[in-house]
C-alpha cells in the first residue's frame, strides 16, 4: 500500500531530556520515573493544545502543530508543569515555523533540522525559537520573548536570528558559547605535533618541543586564534584528515610538519591548510644546524605568520617572535625534555621534570624559562598533595619570583602570581589584577582565561566569566580543563543538569579529577539527591578523596535531609578535622553547614574570622549556590563587597590605533598602486608581503593594515587578482597559442597549479579551460 505523503507548513517542536543517558547509568528507577512523567504530561499538552506527536526519540520528542502560538503556548505549560512536583525533567524544547514533508510516521524537511539545531543550543528549562517563530508572537502581550543574537547552526545554510521565551519558570540562556554557535573562527590556526622523521625515537620531546614553541610564537600575535597544546596535541599520531580535526577544533588553518635531526644538523618540513577545502597553500623546507635553534623557531614562525596574513588579512607581527634563551644548548635540550615529561601531569613525570629543570640551570642558571618549569610543577604537586601545601607553594612562590627578575614578560609567571594572591594572599584584587596582566602578554594563554572566567563567576560577573570562558573554549576545546570550567559555569548558573552532564564526560575521562568529583556532589546535593552523596565517597579511587571535602559533603546531605542527630555528628567531625595541620577544607565546610542550616549568625561570624586568617576557600565557598540562604540576610552583600573587593579592571586595556594617518594611507595607496601598475612585481612567484613593503618603503605591518582597510583585500586575493588579468590578456595574444595554460599561468607570476586554478575559479567562477572555450567562441 503506498504511503501518502503531504507537504504542509507547519510549527515543529523538538524536545529533548538534558543529561537523560548520564541518568539512565546512574539511577536507572529514577531515569524511569522522568521518562513517564515526560510523556505523560507531553501526550496531555499536546491533546490540550491541538498538537501532534509524530515520534519519541529515546529521550527526545519531535510533534508538529497547525499554529505558531498554539505550539509556544503549549512548550510553556509542558515546561511550567515539568518542574513541578518531586520528579523535574530538564527538558530543553526548540520551536521553528517551516515546511515539512509529512506522513503520519515521520517528518521531513529542513523545518525539523531547524528544530533540532535550535533546541540543542538550549538550556535545561528553556524555549528557543526561531525568528519565522517569534514573527507570529508579535501581536500577542501575553507571550514575552528576548532575541539572544544571530547564530551559525550546523548543517543551516545562512545565519539565523534565535529568540528566548520569557516567562516565570522558563529559564534564559545567559550567553551561548561560541562552541555551540558553531561559529567558524577565520583568522584561526592550529598547529599539530611536528613528526619525528629520525631513527632515534628518543627524539620525541624534540619534536614536542618545537612544535610547542611554535604554538607559543604565534600566540603572541593579537586576533590570531591559536589553538593550545592541549587540544593540538590530542590528535598526535591520529589517523584523521585534516578537514575533520579542523572541523573539532573550529579552526580554518592547519599546520602540520615534521623533523629530522642527525648529527648537529635538522631538517624542518611544514605546510599550511585550508581546512574547509582542504587546500595546501604553503610549504617550505629548511635545513639548519642545531646551534641555531632560536633563530630558526624564529624564521620559520615569522614566514608562517608573514603567510598567514597573506591569507587572511590584517595581522600585525612583530618583527621576532622567538628570543634567545640562552647560549648554552645543553640547557635548552634538557628544558625540552624536562616540558616533554611535565606535559605528562603525573607525580613519577613532574618529579622527573624537576632533576631535567635542574640540569638545565646547572648549566645556566639565568635560564628564565626552566625556573617557571619548576614553579608550576611544585605547584601541581602542592595542589595533588602530593608535596605538603606548604612546601610546595614556597617553592613555587621562590622560582617564579627567579623568573619574572630575568623576565617580567612571561605570561606563564603572572599566571602564577594569581594563583599565589588566591590560595595563599586570600586577596581577590591582586589575583584579578596578576591574571589580566597574564591576558595582557598573552591572550591565547588558555589556561589563564578559563581561570579568569573562574574569578569573575565566583564573584557574580556572568558576562565576563562567561566572555573569557568563550574565548578558552577556542583556544582550547578538548581540554579537560576547561571542560571543568564549563561544568562550573552552569552549576554556578543553576544549571545543575547540564553542570553534572559536563563533568561525568570529565570524569569519564579521568575518574581521578578532583575538583569534578567536588563539583558534582554539590550538584548532586543541589537536585536533593542526598543518599547518593551520603555513598559516593565509597565509589570513587580513595586515592582522590579529600577527607574533610567527604566529610563536609555527607554533614550537609543530613542537613538538607532535617537529620538534626547525624548533622550534629559531621559538624562535630568537621571542627575535629579543622584542627589537624590541612584541617582548612574541613573549616570551609563548617561555613557551609551553617549557611544550609540557616544559622546566619554563626555563618557571619566565621565569615569574619576568615577575612582575618586570609582562607582562601571563602572566596570560594562564599558565592556558591549551596549557601543560598545567606543571601538574603544584608550582611551578605556587605561582606561580599569586600572578599571580592576590585580596582580599576581596565587598566591594562590598550586601544587599537591605526597604523596610517588618512593623508598617509591615501598617499600609500596611491603609491602602492602606482607600483603594482608600472613595475608588474606580481610576475615575481616569490612576492611576499614583506618584500613588496621593502620595495614602496613601507613597514610589512603597515602594508597589511593598508590592504585590509583601504583595499579591501588581503595580500593573496590582491596580488593574485594581477596575476589573473595578466593571464587572460596572455591568453587572449594568438602569439601564446603553443604555450600551455600553466605555461601561461607560470609567466603571470602563479608558483603552483593549484594555487591558480583554485584563485582563477574564486574570481571568474570558471575553471581555465572553460574560460578559454569562452573566448575561442567569442
Amino acid at each position: 500500500m503506498k504511503t501518502t505523503r503531504i507537504r504542509q507548513l507547519a510549527s515543529v517542536m523538538f524536545a529533548d531530556i538534558v543529561g537523560y543517558t548520564s541518568l539512565m547509568q546512574k539511577d536507572e528507577a529514577e531515569a524511569v520515573k522522568v521518562r513517564r512523567k515526560h510523556r505523560r504530561v507531553f501526550e496531555k499538552q499536546h491533546e490540550l493544545f491541538n498538537g501532534e506527536i509524530i515520534q519519541y526519540y529515546g529521550d527526545g520528542v519531535l510533534s508538529i502543530f497547525k499554529s505558531a502560538i498554539e505550539s509556544v503556548k503549549c512548550a510553556i505549560e509542558i515546561q511550567k508543569l515539568l518542574q513541578d512536583g518531586e520528579t523535574t525533567v530538564p527538558l530543553r524544547i526548540g520551536l521553528h515555523m517551516g515546511d515539512i514533508v509529512y506522513n503520519k510516521t515521520e517528518v521531513y524537511g529542513d523545518g525539523v533540522n531547524f528544530a533540532s539545531r535550535i533546541q540543542s543550543i538550549g538550556i535545561s528549562g528553556s524555549i528557543l525559537l526561531s525568528s519565522k517563530i517569534n514573527d507570529e508572537l508579535k501581536n500577542h502581550k501575553n507571550i514575552i520573548t528576548k532575541s539572544l543574537g544571530t547564530f551559525e547552526l550546523k548543517n543551516i545554510l545562512n545565519p539565523v536570528e534565535i529568540f528566548s521565551v520569557i516567562s516565570e519558570g522558563i529559564k534564559v540562556p545567559v550567553k551561548i558559547s561560541q562552541a555551540e554557535k558553531h561559529q567558524k573562527q577565520t583568522q584561526s590556526i592550529a598547529v599539530l605535533p611536528f613528526v619525528n622523521m629520525s631513527s632515534n625515537k628518543e627524539n620525541e620531546y624534540f619534536c614536542d618541543g618545537i612544535t610547542e614553541e611554535i604554538i607559543n610564537a604565534l600566540a603572541k600575535i593579537n586576533n590570531l586564534k591559536v589553538t593550545s597544546r592541549t587540544s593540538s596535541f590530542y590528535f598526535k599520531n591520529a589517523q584523521i584528515p585534516i578537514t575533520r580535526i579542523g572541523q573539532e577544533l573550529n579552526v580554518s588553518t592547519i599546520l602540520e610538519g615534521s623533523i629530522r635531526l642527525s648529527g648537529k644538523k635538522m631538517r624542518i618540513t611544514a605546510q599550511l591548510i585550508d581546512v574547509n577545502t582542504d587546500f595546501h597553500f604553503w610549504s617550505e623546507t629548511w635545513d639548519r644546524k642545531l646551534e641555531n635553534i632560536f633563530d630558526i623557531q624564529d624564521e620559520i614562525s615569522l614566514l608562517i605568520a608573514d603567510k598567514l596574513r597573506e591569507q587572511f588579512g590584517h595581522l600585525e607581527i612583530e618583527d621576532h617572535l622567538v628570543k634567545k634563551q640562552t647560549d648554552n644548548y645543553v640547557a635548552y635540550e634538557y628544558y625540552l625534555k624536562a616540558k616533554f615529561h611535565k606535559n605528562k601531569w603525573n607525580p613519577e613525570d613532574v618529579k622527573t621534570a624537576i632533576s631535567l629543570f635542574n640540569n638545565s640551570l646547572n648549566l645556566d642558571p639565568k635560564h628564565a624559562e626552566s625556573l617557571l618549569g619548576l614553579a608550576d610543577c611544585y605547584s601541581f604537586l602542592g595542589t595533588t598533595a602530593f608535596l605538603p601545601f606548604d612546601e610546595a607553594w614556597n617553592k613555587t612562590i621562590k622560582y617564579t619570583q627567579m623568573a619574572l627578575e630575568l623576565n617580567d614578560q612571561l605570561s606563564e609567571a603572572h599566571y602564577q602570581l594569581s594563583n599565589k594572591a588566591f590560595f595563599i594572599d586570600c586577596d581577590y584584587n591582586k589575583s584579578l589584577q596578576e591574571m589580566q596582566k597574564a591576558l595582557q602578554l598573552n591572550p591565547n594563554n588558555a589556561e589563564a582565561q578559563q581561570y579568569i572566567s573562574f574569578l569573575y563567576i565566583i564573584a557574580g560577573d556572568r558576562k565576563n566569566s562567561r566572555k573569557h570562558l568563550d574565548i578558552a573554549l577556542s583556544i582550547n576545546p578538548l581540554s579537560e580543563g576547561t571542560q571543568f570550567y564549563l561544568a562550573y559555569y552552569h552549576y554556578m548558573n543553576h544549571d545543575y543538569y547540564k553542570s553534572l552532564e559536563i563533568l561525568n564526560q570529565c570524569l569519564k575521562v579521568n575518574d581521578k579529577n578532583i575538583p569534578a568529583h567536588s563539583v558534582k556532589v554539590n550538584c548532586l546535593l543541589k537536585l536533593g539527591k542526598h543518599d547518593e552523596v551520603i555513598s559516593y565517597f565509597d565509589n570513587i579511587p580513595q586515592e582522590v578523596v579529600i577527607q574533610g571535602e567527604k566529610t563536609g559533603a555527607i554533614g550537609l546531605a543530613y542537613v538538607l535531609k532535617n537529620d538534626s542527630e547525624n548533622s550534629l555528628k559531621y559538624l562535630e567531625q568537621l571542627q575535629k578535622e579543622a584542627l589537624g595541620p590541612n584541617g582548612f577544607t574541613a573549616d570551609s565546610y563548617i561555613f557551609m553547614m551553617y549557611a544550609v542550616s540557616g544559622k546566619g549568625k554563626e555563618a557571619f561570624e566565621w565569615v569574619a574570622q576568615a577575612i582575618k586568617n586570609k582562607s582562601s576557600l571563602l572566596l570560594i565557598r562564599y558565592s556558591d549556590p549551596l549557601v543560598e540562604q545567606l543571601k538574603k540576610d544584608d550582611r551578605y552583600t556587605r561582606f561580599q563587597k569586600i572578599i571580592y573587593r576590585t580596582d580599576d579592571e581596565n587598566k591594562f586595556s590598550q586601544k587599537t590605533k591605526p597604523l596610517l594617518k588618512d593623508k598617509m594611507a591615501i598617499d600609500y595607496t596611491t603609491k602602492l598602486l602606482e607600483h603594482i601598475r608600472k613595475n608588474k612585481p606580481f610576475l615575481d612567484e616569490n612576492l611576499s608581503i614583506r618584500t613588496l613593503a621593502e620595495q614602496i618603503n613601507i613597514h610589512p605591518n603597515q602594508l597589511s593594515w593598508l590592504l585590509n582597510e583601504s583595499i579591501g583585500k588581503n595580500f593573496n586575493e590582491f596580488i593574485n587578482h594581477y596575476r589573473i588579468e595578466t593571464f587572460k590578456s596572455l591568453v587572449k595574444d594568438p602569439k601564446n597559442s603553443h604555450i600551455t595554460l600553466m605555461g601561461l599561468a607560470y609567466e603571470s607570476g602563479f608558483k603552483s597549479k593549484t594555487v591558480f586554478n583554485t584563485y582563477f575559479k574564486k574570481e571568474t567562477g570558471l575553471t581555465p579551460k572553460k574560460y578559454l572555450d569562452q573566448n575561442k567562441k567569442k
